[in-house]
């Protein structure tokens, strides 16, 4: 199947609706967006222009064990 996405004006939502369910359900399923999809996809766009530009700070996997292994000492006891 493919997905394609719609932008469609507010005075015709209704007719396009009606279309849409005109198909059988293997044929077409309609899928809603909701507000924590949009608001990760707006976060993963301003995360992806950070690294495009090249201020996004990035460490290793190695330095990043090195932390996470000085918290967890710190509060293992």
């Amino acid at each position: 199947m493919t997905t394609i996405k719609l932008r469609v004006s507010d005075k015709i939502v209704d007719n396009v609706m009606w279309l849409l369910g005109q198909f059988k359900s293997d044929d077409l399923e309609v899928i809603t967006t909701d507000s924590t999809f949009v608001a990760n996809q707006n976060y993963l766009r301003n995360e992806l222009e950070l690294v495009e530009s090249g201020k996004s700070k990035s460490i290793s996997i190695d330095k990043l064990d090195e932390i996470l292994e000085k918290a967890i000492q710190e509060y293992e006891d």
